[in-house]
């Protein structure tokens, strides 16, 4: 019971909540139109939930309920090395998914690699925490550094991509 535990909330809690913001910003991105009754005005790139979003919000919801327990089912069901390659692919898929959506905000850039940080660090704490994985060795530089001295340096090399990724006027 604990390796099923360890399972569904290490390798399904970070895909099943990107999939949850995918659907979100997918259904806050239909038009009007579409919220007035006229299913027919719908914006989706995926044919089969275009498909669902035709028939109703409703349709669209339990399609993708569906959708994500079936990927749930085949992480939980498949041996490890499978449902690793699957949660990827979750993971990923979501993250895609939802940063379509978000291409025409301003701060775009900004929302795609705060989602890829949650993905990544979500997806490594699962791993660490739902195998009992544990890296091979530390890095070898960092490892003969002061623990002050090389968490003060990854703290300033963050600094510098978050600058990066800052939002500046041109």
């Amino acid at each position: 019971m604990l390796h099923l535990r360890r399972r569904l909330f290490g390798l399904c809690l970070v895909p099943v909540l990107l999939a949850a913001l995918d659907g979100w910003v997918t259904l806050h991105g239909q038009p009007q139109d579409y919220w007035a009754g006229n299913y027919s005005h719908v914006i989706e790139g995926t044919p089969f939930f275009r498909i669902l979003l035709t028939h109703s919000p409703a349709a669209y919801i339990a399609g993708l309920a569906g959708w994500v327990l079936a990927f749930v089912g085949m992480i939980l069901l498949a041996p490890e090395t499978v449902a690793l390659a699957v949660t990827i692919i979750f993971t990923l898929g979501h993250a895609i998914g939802a940063y379509s959506w978000l291409v025409d905000s301003r701060y775009f850039f900004q929302l795609y690699y705060g989602m890829l940080l949650f993905a990544s660090v979500g997806l490594a704490v699962g791993i660490r925490w739902g195998w009992r994985a544990k890296p091979q060795n530390d890095a070898p530089v960092g490892k003969r550094l002061h623990w002050g001295l090389r968490w003060s340096v990854i703290a300033v090399l963050c600094g510098i991509e978050a600058y990066y990724l800052w939002p500046h006027k041109l």
